[in-house]
């Protein structure tokens, strides 16, 4: 028992005497422009400037609309015409502003030309308008053991020929804008040629406030109610903007998990921006669940 003792003893010394303070420097990171810019079928460009918020930043006296860039110049080219973009009010936009186009629509087959030039850097980027692929049919069904909620179903006849990549948008009425659920980018690597059914659950808007006081909201989550109806936004992309947001969700699923490899998001950015210029080839439908 009294040798226990000394050793016991001699551990706790010397875990004491091998106390010292640790300094740790946080690594710092430059600030950097985020750009999510979109043009489609029929529309006019749509671009969204922020600039990113550094890991170890303190958030402590900033508003959102500190991290908005609203001073900078923004052009949209289709190799023949030059679209100035100029900031407005878009209520539909995750920002609520946005820079918006005038002159140029986007059409099928189409290659269109980004110029930001902000915070003292111009950067560039190249996208273009697929053609685009309808769904053959879409239609609600509950999710047992669920009988009134559930999710949104979709069948895809996919053209054969590899290179084919796919977005998915869906919203209800009084919804503010179009949401991508988590997993709603993917490309026919696995489905060629071929016919099949999908399911997606109800985005969530992060820019919406949380709902209060509502015992249901949990349970519902994720998931459509029989009585909704749902306008599913079906889109082709390119494989760069395929790329950047299979990467980005990855990366968002990785989040705070320790062991997860690290993602590169990729981007087709040219610059040192960040995010992405897409184009997209649409089709929509709507969903009556019953």
């Amino acid at each position: 028992m009294k040798q226990l003792f000394f050793i016991a003893l001699g551990s706790l010394l010397l875990m004491t005497s091998c106390e010292e303070d640790l300094n740790v420097t946080l690594p710092g990171s430059s600030n950097k422009v985020v750009i999510e810019g979109t043009i489609e079928n029929g529309k006019y460009a749509e671009v969204l400037l922020t600039k990113n918020i550094p890991l170890f930043s303190s958030l402590s006296g900033t508003s959102l609309s500190d991290f908005y860039i609203t001073d900078a110049s923004v052009y949209v080219s289709n190799g023949i015409t030059t679209d100035t973009l100029s900031l407005g009010i878009d209520s539909a936009s995750s920002l609520g502003v946005a820079y918006m186009g005038h002159s140029i629509i986007g059409v099928p087959g189409g290659t269109y030309y980004l110029t930001v030039i902000a915070q003292g850097n111009t950067y560039t980027a190249v996208t273009t308008i697929p053609s685009p692929i309808a769904l053959d049919s879409t239609w609600w069904k509950p999710q047992p053991p669920e009988d009134s909620l559930g999710y949104a179903w979709a069948h895809l006849s996919e053209p054969a020929g590899l290179g084919h990549n796919y977005r998915w948008f869906a919203k209800r009425p009084g919804d503010r804008r179009f949401i991508a659920p988590y997993g709603a980018t993917f490309d026919d690597k696995f489905i060629d040629g071929k016919g099949f059914d999908f399911a997606y659950s109800r985005g969530d808007d992060p820019t919406n406030p949380p709902p209060q006081n509502d015992p249901e909201a949990d349970r519902i989550s994720g998931y459509y109610l029989i009585t909704d109806t749902i306008y599913v936004k079906f889109c082709t992309i390119d494989r760069e903007s395929k790329d950047f947001f299979t990467t980005f969700e990855s990366a968002l699923g990785n989040n705070g998990n320790p062991f997860a490899s690290p993602v590169t998001i990729l981007t087709n950015i040219k610059g040192g921006g960040l995010g992405v210029w897409a184009g997209y080839g649409v089709t929509y439908d709507t969903i009556y669940a019953h």
